[in-house]
């Protein structure tokens, strides 16, 4: 007759249990954020990072909107929004000059809970890559996704798709 240990077996187990627990709160938190940080839609290899950054509350209201890209992309759109979903007037004009970095000046803003930014560009294979962030500001601001309602969220599905070229839209002989 052969003895074991037996004692091993309990570690074991907890250790799994341990790992096991650990994974669930990571891939919890994981789905959690995915949820209340919907800051970009996009399939292809550009980073984007912006100022103020999604869910920001910010002492007063920014003179700036930043954009940062890891590679040159042509801006689009870029509007802003309060939080009654009124679009504030930023003169956004477009221009097919590819940029990383965008510093869009601010007008003097109406009061707001919240803000609400939001952005599309053509990366360079051109592909649609396309955003929204909030931000809060004032000294009574609060975090501006504790604010939004699930039903407030905008969902919207945007395609994967290769833009036409424009020269493809003119007729026979044009």
């Amino acid at each position: 007759m052969i003895k074991t240990d037996n004692s091993s077996k309990p570690q074991k187990a907890l250790a799994t249990a341990l790992l096991l627990g650990i994974f669930c709160l990571l891939w919890g938190n994981s789905a959690f954020a995915q949820h209340f940080s919907h800051t970009y839609r996009y399939t292809g290899d550009v980073e984007i990072d912006h100022i103020p950054d999604h869910d920001d509350i910010l002492p007063g209201v920014p003179d700036n909107l930043i954009l940062r890209f890891s590679a040159g992309v042509t801006l689009v759109k870029l509007t802003l929004k309060d939080a009654d979903a009124k679009v504030i007037n930023i003169n956004f004009r477009y221009n097919p000059v590819a940029n990383r970095v965008f510093i869009w000046p601010l007008p003097e803003l109406p009061e707001s809970d919240y803000y609400v930014v939001d952005w599309g560009v053509i990366d360079p294979e051109k592909k649609l890559m396309s955003g929204q962030f909030l931000f809060s500001a004032g000294p009574e601001a609060v975090l501006p996704s504790s604010l939004v309602t699930e039903e407030d969220e905008e969902h919207i599905m945007v395609p994967d798709y290769r833009l036409i070229e424009p020269g493809s839209f003119l007729g026979p002989g044009q």
